[in-house]
């Protein structure tokens, strides 16, 4: 499974920055794995990138001081 499949099944996931209050577009999903502005386990990995399982950690923007999600 790749990093975009496994973030767009998970579901939850934040708010668009784009367009604030709505849910963000796959390709705005795919722009933010390839900027690594998500980590999976530790790793920045891009859209295409495969992922290994089990999944222990989730930070969407971990740089930013309002918008860092930890799932």
């Amino acid at each position: 499974m790749t990093a975009l499949e496994f973030i767009l099944d998970f579901g939850v996931i934040p708010m668009s920055v784009e367009n604030p209050c709505t849910h963000p577009s796959n390709s705005e999903i795919r722009r933010w794995l390839d900027q690594s502005s998500v980590i999976i386990n530790g790793m920045r990995p891009r859209a295409k990138d495969q992922i290994e399982f089990p999944i222990v950690q989730l930070i969407f923007f971990p740089k930013g001081r309002r918008r860092t999600t930890v799932i």
